[in-house]
């Protein structure tokens, strides 16, 4: 056995984070708070809408993961599952592009864009538990954040090609709003397709042999009775209920922006393109942070850093000479907050007990049910009371995360109450 194997660098741990980089890659072109939100902008000119959408994307993702859930013990092949389902949607981009390609008029091709971007949503989050299941079984623990990072790096390294290409579109004054977004959209689904061919080559160490007997309504009912045992998932849920409202308000970042500073469509396109520089920069510092200190330092520097991008986002209203270099800075720090997932996604799994880590992922998706409407709240505030009201309350918000995020569980303490699968 390699010295990589030993480290538990193999053929899973490669193939999940191939098949991660290219769906990171992917969705940097449909970013709610980067191509989306100009994309709805430039076409309705309304903020309730670029909220709308991260509802839309929140709600969707949200029910997939609780459709799916129950299912989990009954799936014989997690990698075959995986594979049928991620074909369909990940060619769900390039249906988006139809209507623009077309022409349709009115407010039909936004309406039929925020149709398909729910449903894309909703199987990222049909797909989400089982991707986690499978990742639980075939990667060693430390390993899972680090490799989820590195999809991002990796990811986040090619879309700072495709962003060029990005940037150029979105500046380019000869191609209208129309054919400019819909060569996004083909380009989005272009780098997400190929991902599907690297989650055939993941080996599930632990298949079920033998399928659990499905009962639906015994599975929900037992989650009361699950939250009231696990106090460390209590003290995760209570965390992470704040977070909800920090993370969504910095999807207007960009637009603001735009507006406050009054940029031209060049020096709008680069705010796109910090997003991507973010994002980069959060998978590489995100997942070595993971993996060095734990999943609770992951999810206290991102709280933090969703205050910071506020603060710096309102410094621009009072002090509009700090200019577009600090705009670009608040931009690209925001969007390496939204990485977050990395450190709640694993923190659930690594307090949850082998047999309940599904459940332990719907109760995290329940919790966000309630929240999944905030973005679209946040646009109307913005619509009625400007952008530093939001702002104001996201900050107040990612406060209150990150003190309660201090009661979580250290790395240590985590390593020694896990139990070899």
């Amino acid at each position: 056995m390699g010295a990589s194997e030993k480290s538990g660098h193999n053929r899973n741990y490669w193939a999940m984070a191939v098949e991660g980089s290219f769906f990171m890659a992917g969705i940097a072109l449909l970013s709610t708070s980067g191509t989306v939100a100009l994309f709805l902008d430039s076409m309705t000119g309304s903020k309730a809408l670029v909220g709308l959408a991260a509802t839309v994307a929140t709600l969707s993702m949200l029910l997939g993961q609780l459709s799916i859930a129950p299912y989990i013990r009954t799936i014989r092949k997690l990698p075959g599952f995986l594979f049928k389902h991620m074909i369909f949607q990940r060619t769900i981009p390039l249906l988006m592009a139809l209507p623009l390609f077309i022409g349709i008029a009115g407010n039909w091709p936004v309406g039929i864009f925020l149709a398909l971007f729910g449903i894309f949503w909703f199987y990222d989050g049909f797909l989400t538990v089982p991707w986690g299941e499978l990742s639980a079984r075939a990667l060693k623990p430390e390993l899972r954040s680090h490799m989820m990072g590195m999809q991002v790096t990796i990811g986040g390294i090619a879309s700072l090609l495709t962003g060029l290409l990005l940037t150029w579109l979105l500046a380019t004054p000869s191609l209208s709003d129309n054919y400019r977004f819909a060569v996004i959209f083909v380009l989005a689904g272009l780098i997400l397709l190929p991902s599907v061919l690297a989650i055939r080559l993941v080996n599930d160490p632990s298949p079920i042999e033998n399928p659990e007997k499905l009962h639906i309504r015994q599975y929900y009912a037992r989650i009361p009775a699950i939250i009231k045992r696990e106090k460390l998932l209590q003290h995760a849920l209570i965390a992470r209920l704040p977070a909800f409202i920090g993370f969504s308000s910095v999807t207007f970042i960009v637009v603001f922006g735009a507006s406050t500073l009054d940029l031209s469509d060049v020096q709008v396109s680069w705010l796109v393109y910090a997003n991507i520089v973010g994002g980069l920069v959060g998978g590489i510092s995100l997942g070595e942070i993971s993996r060095r200190f734990g999943n609770k330092v992951t999810i206290m520097f991102c709280n933090a850093g969703v205050f910071i991008a506020l603060g710096m986002a309102v410094s621009l209203v009072f002090f509009p000479s700090l200019g577009y270099v600090w705009l670009f800075a608040t931009c690209a720090l925001a969007s390496l907050t939204m990485s977050n997932w990395i450190g709640y996604f694993n923190y659930f799994l690594d307090i949850a007990p082998r047999e309940e880590r599904s459940v332990f992922q719907v109760i995290g998706t329940c919790i966000g049910i309630p929240f999944s409407f905030v973005g679209y709240a946040l646009g109307m505030i913005i619509d009625s009371r400007g952008f530093v009201a939001a702002f104001t309350i996201g900050g107040v918000s990612a406060v209150a995360a990150f003190i309660l995020s201090i009661r979580l569980k250290s790395k240590s303490y985590i390593q020694t109450m896990q139990k070899p699968d």
